[in-house]
């Protein structure tokens, strides 16, 4: 008991040293970070979106890569991609159609499965991010032929509008 007592003055008498404004601002900073944090909870859904879109990104770069490397002339390819939209899911719904004076309305009500807290929309599929662009770095990037054959290679297979293309030559 008396140890806790002479830590406490100890504690106290530090504080009203020369450092002890100081000691009393951070003490309250760190009071007040801890209020203002959430409960140690980060949005799961908005996380877990951002690393499947850059899971999916590297996996169409590595795939892009791959192609224009087999392209004659090119080497030491770098690809870039970008999304102008995430990962979007479609729903099962069904549509009600009722007559009324002002005309025909039409409902839409989600089809779900389960009950209470375990119910849950039916997903019928998921949509990939739309890709609005790409930028490919490489070794013969500068060769007009070359950089044309790269461009309609991404754009057939990826059906990316050649305009949204971008080919260049890398440094050597």
């Amino acid at each position: 008991m008396k140890e806790k007592s002479k830590s406490k003055e100890n504690l106290f008498s530090y504080i009203k040293g020369q450092n002890g404004l100081i000691v009393v601002v951070l003490i309250a900073l760190a009071g007040l970070i801890c209020l203002i944090m959430p409960e140690g909870k980060i949005n799961q859904s908005s996380l877990n979106e951002s690393e499947r879109i850059y899971s999916y990104a590297e996996k169409l770069e590595e795939e892009l890569r791959d192609l224009c490397s087999c392209i004659k002339g090119v080497s030491a390819v770098k690809v870039s991609v970008y999304f102008d939209s995430g990962f979007e899911t479609v729903y099962a719904y069904n549509e009600e159609s009722k007559s009324t004076s002002n005309g025909v309305n039409s409902e839409k009500k989600y089809v779900t499965v389960g009950s209470g807290n375990d119910e849950s929309m039916v997903c019928l599929f998921e949509k990939m991010p739309n890709i609005c662009g790409v930028a490919v770095v490489c070794n013969g990037g500068g060769n007009p032929i070359v950089a044309n054959e790269i461009i309609n290679l991404i754009s057939s297979a990826f059906g990316v509008p050649k305009s949204k293309i971008y080919v260049t030559e890398g440094k050597n």
